[in-house]
């Protein structure tokens, strides 16, 4: 797969740098304007941060960078093509990339990949952890719609489109608290608890993960089917040309994650949990209403023969057929054939008993509210995330649940249903996730808090093995080790 050079984070290492600098030095000419020649500087070290960010991700070798070649593509963005294209060449001359040229007539971009001696001192660096620029402010909330949105059909729609954003206070409310929040995550290693066969077993599955389930994200850019633990930053995407659809928080690696591996997250090497709000888009509707749902009411259960609750399998295309009827203006929306006979039954019966289970809001379906609905549950969530991280804890947000270290679990338990109150006046239930630590099991919500209350519980934090006695150091704890003595450097540096 290719990236585009913009999207990765401009790492700041001394070896980035170094070459970035070597790379400028070449190309700068007498009497070169001091703006071009900061563009050229800024420019190359995103361009290197991307060959490294694309030559460590997993599986290895699989992952290029994509760049453009035509003048036209940079119309509008922060790059110039004179400036790229001069950088390219100047890379292509020290054999530092190796590259596939893309065709002018078939507008296909240029794809490149590092080499040679670019390549060693990558290898070099492999799996250390490095620290990243927060990306602008200007660049964290992005409005979007279709080419063509007042067109009847999905393939007349085309392509969505970035549009201009409105500057107003709101917006800068939104880009101000996102920028706030990805410096302090970037402050955190987020990395996963396996050992190198299965971490290049999940990172194989996720490159040949269906093309439908890659489809279903909001934006190409998240459409990632490699691994990179370090596409940490996020954004918000908000839909169809307004600041109130959508709004939700995209970009970062672990929401690519296939949900069955995600309990192998840590967060600075410490165990983590996912803690869900229950049926959050259907609970903002009644809300909507004025209607207060029983908590212990479960709103995938249409009345199918032998439910059993969460853990009946077909919950889960139920969730998904109603969820996306939610935004089905046209009534044209059916699950797959498989996911259909899974339910056993026909596509007609189905519509028809969720819209007699949900009598109340049955209006709001195949309305198109389901972005609106989402737009609510972005607020919650950025109002958690901010609220956890004024008490120094970080939780990853993965659209309406969260994933959290256990020892900060409680906390989080009371910081959810308390922001859904706050804004819907309304209540909400919960739900965790399995943890896997060393053997699996799935804990009932009294045992986090336990666990987590216990003055002398301490969660599995990783420490550096001794190699001739345990064995060779996993590229996990390779990558959480070197943030780790960086903490520790940076920490005696403080002191002094």
């Amino acid at each position: 797969m290719s990236l585009r050079f913009d999207w990765y984070p401009s790492f700041q290492h001394e070896e980035v740098i170094s070459r970035s600098d070597f790379v400028v030095d070449k190309l700068i000419t007498k009497g070169m304007a001091q703006k071009t020649k900061d563009d050229l500087k800024r420019t190359t070290q995103q361009i290197l941060s991307a060959l490294y960010g694309a030559y460590t991700s997993l599986p290895q070798g699989t992952t290029s960078v994509s760049i453009s070649l035509r003048s036209g593509h940079y119309s509008g963005t922060a790059y110039s093509f004179r400036v790229v294209t001069k950088i390219y060449e100047c890379l292509s001359e020290l054999k530092w990339i190796k590259s596939r040229k893309g065709s002018e007539h078939k507008k296909k971009v240029t794809r490149m990949w590092a080499s040679g001696e670019l390549s060693v001192a990558f290898d070099e660096l492999l799996f250390t952890w490095i620290p990243q620029e927060p990306k602008p402010k200007n660049a964290l909330v992005v409005l979007r719609n279709f080419e063509h949105p007042e067109s009847k059909t999905k393939k007349g729609r085309g392509k969505k489109i970035d549009l201009s954003v409105p500057e107003t206070a709101e917006v800068n409310q939104y880009r101000s608290d996102l920028y706030r929040y990805n410096q302090f995550l970037l402050k955190h290693c987020i990395s996963l608890r396996l050992d190198d066969e299965n971490l290049n077993t999940l990172a194989t599955e996720m490159m040949n993960k269906p093309k439908e389930d890659r489809e279903t994200w909001e934006t190409e850019e998240e459409r990632v089917n490699c691994l990179d633990i370090r596409r940490l930053q996020l954004r918000r995407i908000f839909s169809r040309g307004s600041l109130e659809q959508g709004g939700r928080f995209y970009g970062g690696w672990w929401q690519g994650l296939p949900e069955i591996h995600r309990p192998h997250i840590t967060i600075n090497g410490k165990t983590t949990i996912e803690i869900d709000f229950s049926t959050i888009a259907l609970r903002i509707l009644y809300a909507q209403q004025g209607i207060q749902v029983d908590l212990e009411r479960d709103l995938y259960d249409i009345g199918l023969e032998d439910w059993s609750g969460d853990s009946d399998p077909r919950r889960k295309p139920i969730k998904t057929y109603v969820n996306a009827i939610l935004n089905d203006e046209r009534g044209n929306y059916r699950l797959n054939n498989q996911k259909q006979k899974l339910i056993g039954i026909s596509h007609h019966d189905l519509h028809k008993r969720v819209l007699a289970y949900h009598e109340p809001i049955s209006h709001l379906f195949n309305s198109g509210i389901g972005l609106h609905t989402q737009f609510i549950d972005s607020l919650i969530a950025e109002r958690v995330m901010l609220r956890m991280m004024e008490e120094d804890k970080l939780v990853l947000p993965i659209h309406d649940s969260f994933i959290v270290n256990v020892a900060n679990a409680v906390r989080l338990l009371v910081a959810m249903p308390s922001v859904f109150e706050e804004i819907m006046k309304a209540e909400i239930g919960l739900s965790l996730s399995k943890i896997k630590w060393s053997h699996e099991f799935s804990p009932k919500e009294e045992e986090v808090r336990r666990r987590a209350e216990n003055p002398n519980y301490r969660d599995e934090i990783i420490q550096h093995r001794v190699k001739e006695l345990t064995g060779p150091i996993t590229i996990m704890e390779e990558y959480l080790f070197s943030w780790m003595k960086l903490k520790e450097e940076l920490i005696a540096v403080d002191k002094r």
